[in-house]
């Protein structure tokens, strides 16, 4: 069993091993085989420049000693003799087709007798020979001239240039030569060390860059005028250069003098594959190149990679006819745990990594619109709180099996995790769309019946529509989680996405951007708005913070306290607020010499923190704040979760001495029984209720309930935004305690503070 559970670990280990053996044997034959062409190209090279740099060497001995002697007392002028002697010497020297003199204006004075001058060129305003007899001018070295063609005799030559001084240094004249470089009867074929390797010299780099061939052993079907009249590629010579960087950190100028032969791998200047050696005659000037074919590499290679190939194939064929064999069997479990892995393993629906698995068949059969739906269940966390995990397993179980038989085959139904759940439908009618979302919120709030008790839950969903929201699915499913989010403010209810949330999205990335720098940036400050008890006198303060930035202006505690909750930031944000409120009022306390109440707004985010209660009486002790003068604000916009999870904290809060305050309260869900368990201190009426007052008799009545129901539990009652002397009258009527608005003053800064403690004797 072991075996045929690893059999295809086995196979790979065993094929891998193999492989690996015989590609490293491949690898050092190849890398034999590399360094021995290499190696030996570089020893052609060597031999190759040493006998060419020993027969020039001979040559501007020779051109030295004739020039001495003809430019010596003017012997040249003696025409007759002059030729004679030049004829000897092409006698004597067989290899050179050309003898001759010539004046520093390039001029030529005389030359062998078989040369015909009378149609002479200037060799120093020719295009083709001034560059080097220029160069032979200045040069103490016999200068090898570029290849050219020469009509005095027909036959293509390497000019030989050697300027002929004085005792004082004076130039005389230059003794000019040709070495016969017709094409298969150059004298330099006999450098040709073997039928495949290619011998090459050129000159060095010329005024404009260019690189011209002196010699070239192999003409293939190419011609004299193509290897001599047109340069090097500049292709080819990059190569050759950035091969050497590469493999020496050498460039051209650097090879030039240290005197090395190097072997290297590039494209000849006719775009084939080469390896050459390189070396250069720093004395004459000249380039010398051996190169081989690089396919000559690989041939051999070949003929080893086969001899070693094919018995690792036979025997790899026979383990692995062995291997399916055992395998077979292990097919229909490997199906089994993909389906496991594609699964979700409660539910039996497919997850999440089968949808990326699946997406693109699906979207294949569904190209032009498609919607995707979040789904998400309202009040589980609940259930699974009270009633434990297995309860909520059972349900989450009811659940999938009433999503299956609500959606079509042609549906991706997915789930997310936890109580949510991913839905890819095949639809295109949003009227559509939207029946069935409501179809769906009310067949999953039907009573579910788990071991004898019923339960009832919600659901909310959002929807993005393909392509219209967007192409990217990671995008979609973004987009209809925004959606869902927008849903779930109502509970048991749908969204489809808006352009309107997009908006939203943007400027929300956008705060959530600038926030992460506010406090850094000193760009946060607070303000405080005073609350006024019934007989007129301060009783505290509301502690509000305020965000203006460069980019955005100034920001609103409604749009950007929501961004820090979602992203993270609440935390740092929080201390921000609480450190910065508990110094300006202890400050403000301390110089008016009078104590009052300090409320401080506090995120459902960071009470449900685990150290939220330690890390803010370490605040509240290191700032030395008297903790009875300090109420937080709690929004009566809770879910029941958030209550259940942080009711037992609130009471720890209410231990210390801090008091608590019900905000908003009038817009949730609370009732008799959740006033009765919250430690409250204080309900705050939200101004909505405030605002009819005077015009509302209905609203009116609900505030008279409100203060009611503060005053049956021993809860005081504090109005917000009064606005007008009529509001605070008919709220001190009906028995409200403390009051807070624009009536009594705006938010205030540090300063405007103590100016109206000062001014509005509010001691």
């Amino acid at each position: 069993m072991i075996i045929k559970n690893n059999i295809w670990k086995l196979f790979c280990l065993i094929f891998f091993g193999g492989l690996s053996l015989l590609i490293s044997l491949l690898y050092v034959s190849f890398n034999d085989i590399n360094i021995r062409y290499h190696t030996q190209i570089k020893h052609y090279t060597e031999i190759l420049s040493g006998s060419v740099n020993a027969d020039f060497l001979q040559k501007d001995m020779i051109l030295d000693i004739v020039g001495k002697q003809l430019f010596h007392d003017d012997s040249y002028k003696d025409t007759k003799k002059t030729e004679h002697i030049l004829d000897d010497l092409l006698k004597q020297n067989p290899n050179l087709v050309s003898f001759g003199l010539a004046d520093v204006n390039g001029n030529i004075l005389i030359s062998n007798s078989k040369v015909n001058i009378n149609n002479k060129k200037n060799l120093l305003t020719d295009e083709v020979t001034n560059y080097d007899f220029k160069s032979s001018l200045t040069s103490k070295n016999m200068v090898v001239a570029r290849t050219y063609y020469f009509q005095g005799i027909q036959k293509w030559i390497i000019p030989l240039r050697k300027a002929i001084r004085d005792e004082n240094g004076k130039i005389l004249g230059v003794v000019i030569a040709g070495i016969k470089n017709n094409r298969n009867s150059s004298y330099l074929d006999t450098f040709t060390l073997s039928k495949n390797k290619t011998v090459v010299i050129t000159k060095d780099f010329d005024k404009s860059n260019k690189v011209y061939r002196q010699y070239y052993s192999n003409f293939e079907n190419i011609s004299n005028e193509d290897i001599y009249n047109i340069p090097i590629s500049d292709e080819s010579t990059m190569s050759v250069g950035k091969e050497l960087q590469k493999k020496y950190n050498y460039s051209f100028e650097e090879l030039r003098t240290n005197e090395k032969t190097l072997s290297v791998e590039a494209i000849d200047s006719f775009g084939k594959q080469m390896i050459a050696g390189i070396t250069y005659d720093e004395k004459y000037k000249l380039w010398i190149l051996v190169q081989g074919n690089k396919l000559d590499i690989w041939h051999e290679f070949y003929s080893i990679l086969v001899v070693y190939t094919a018995p690792f194939v036979v025997i790899f064929i026979l383990i692995f006819i062995l291997s399916k064999n055992i395998a077979t069997n292990e097919q229909r479990k490997n199906k089994e745990l993909i389906f496991q892995a594609q699964h979700d393993s409660l539910t039996n629906l497919p997850n999440r990594i089968y949808m990326y698995e699946n997406i693109s068949t699906w979207k294949s059969r569904h190209k032009d619109k498609y919607h995707v739906l979040y789904l998400d269940l309202d009040n589980f966390k609940n259930i699974n709180d009270k009633f434990g995990h297995t309860v909520g397993d059972k349900i989450l179980v009811e659940v999938a099996q009433r999503l299956k038989g609500f959606f079509s085959k042609d549906d991706m139904l997915i789930r997310q995790g936890g109580d949510e759940f991913i839905v890819l439908m095949d639809e295109v009618d949003e009227i559509y769309v939207e029946k069935q979302m409501n179809n769906l919120i009310t067949i999953i709030s039907k009573i579910y019946h788990i071991d004898t008790k019923e339960f009832r839950i919600g659901m909310s969903v959002g929807a993005s529509q393909y392509p219209a929201d967007a192409s990217d699915i990671e995008e979609l499913l973004s987009l209809a989680d925004t959606a869902m989010y927008e849903a779930k403010k109502r509970k048991n209810s749908y969204c489809l996405f808006s352009e309107k949330m997009r908006s939203y999205r943007a400027i929300k990335t956008d705060i959530e951007h600038e926030l992460r720098g506010a406090i850094e940036q000193d760009e946060l400050w607070m303000v405080y708005q005073p609350q006024i008890n019934a007989k007129g006198s301060l009783c505290g303060v509301e502690a509000l913070i305020r965000w203006e930035n460069i980019k955005l202006g100034n920001i609103g505690p409604d749009k950007f306290i929501s961004v820090a909750e979602e992203t993270g930031l609440m935390k740092e944000l929080g201390e921000f607020i609480l450190i910065t409120s508990l110094r300006d009022i202890k400050s403000i306390q301390s110089l008016q010499g009078i104590s009052f109440n300090l409320s401080i707004n506090i995120s459902v985010v960071q009470l449900v923190e685990s150290d939220f209660l330690e890390n803010f009486l370490e605040i509240v002790e290191s700032e030395k704040f008297d903790k009875s003068y300090l109420t937080l604000e709690i929004t009566e916009s809770l879910s029941i979760e958030d209550l259940d999870e942080v009711l037992p904290l609130l009471h720890a809060i209410r231990k210390e001495g801090i008091k608590l305050s019900l905000d908003d309260f009038g817009t949730g869900y609370s009732s008799l029984s959740i006033l009765r368990d919250l430690p409250i201190n204080e309900l705050k009426i939200d101004k909505s209720f405030i605002d009819n007052i005077l015009y509302d008799d209905s609203e009116k009545a609900l505030v008279q309930t409100i203060i009611n129901m503060g005053k049956t539990f021993n809860m005081k009652t504090l109005a917000e935004g009064v606005e007008s002397l009529g509001q605070v009258e008919e709220l001190k009527k009906v028995g409200c305690d403390i009051f807070q608005g624009y009536y009594y003053s705006k938010p205030l800064s540090k300063e405007q503070l103590v100016d109206f403690l000062t001014h509005d004797s509010f001691k």
